[in-house]
Formats: structure tokens, sequence, C-alpha cells
């Protein structure tokens, strides 16, 4: 995140990680950041006040298996900085939100205890889900198999 403040765009890039009232699309062609955006994005939606979200409500999409599994990992590695509270990133948050390095902590543990439940995986992973869902309603049988 503190790479941010030496880009060109980085005023776009706070505001994709920050807009809370209007969609937010993202286009860029590969290695540009989309990723680190996204999961900014989500750190500032379980941190963010008032109104912090929990991990199982949000929904993160992609298109591949390879693209969401990286950006799980990410999540990871980032929400396990802050449960650590030793680098720059805690500061970040305790700045923009006004929230104690005991509460990120928190927040950030609260979602690694659940981030396997968490809807973060591909378009094709979260459709089969509602399907499953809703299999009534969908008129489908709920063991279906995915093709590839």
């Amino acid at each position: 995140m503190s790479d941010l403040l030496t880009l060109s765009d980085s005023q776009g890039r706070l505001l994709a990680e920050t807009t809370w009232d209007s969609n937010v699309v993202v286009m860029a062609g590969a290695g540009t950041g989309k990723t680190t955006i996204l999961v900014n994005r989500i750190l500032n939606l379980l941190l963010r006040e008032p109104s912090p979200l929990a991990i199982t409500e949000i929904v993160a999409l992609t298109f591949t298996n390879k693209a969401a599994t990286e950006m799980k990992k990410r999540l990871r590695e980032q929400l396990l900085r802050l449960t650590e509270q030793t680098d720059d990133l805690i500061s970040i948050f305790r700045t923009r939100y006004h929230l104690s390095a005991e509460q990120i902590g928190d927040r950030a543990r609260a979602a690694l205890e659940q981030i396997e439940k968490a809807q973060i995986g591909t378009l094709h992973s979260f459709a089969a889900h509602l399907l499953r869902l809703h299999p009534v309603e969908s008129e489908i049988d709920p063991l279906f198999q995915e093709d590839d």
C-alpha cells in the first residue's frame, strides 16, 4: 500500500480502494496492480469506520482459478501482516480509520479465521455456489458437476 504514494495514478488507486457509494471498475493490462487494488479494497472493507464488513460479507470474483488463488494468497499475507502489527501497513489503517493497533489486529484475526468461508474465487465457482444454494428455484440438480 505504501507504494501508492509514488505512482502517477496513486489518487485513482486510492479511490478504487476506498470508494463505497458507487461501483468501481478497474481496467488495466497484466501486471499493473489490479489484484493489489482488489486486495487493498477488501482490507479497507474489513477495517473501515463506520460499518466494517466481515470477510463472509464480501464477494471478490475473478476469471481464472490461478488469479483467484493469487488473490486469496495475497489477502491472507496482508491480514497476517496486520496481526503482527510490525510494519507501516498498520499505520495506514490507524490513520485512515482512527483505530487502535489492537482493533486492527482483532479484525484481521477474525478475517483470517473465516477466510475459507469467504466468496473469493471465480465467476464460475460463485455461480455454482448460488445454484447449489437454490436448487429448486434454479431447477438444477444440487449434485451437478461443473465442466472445465
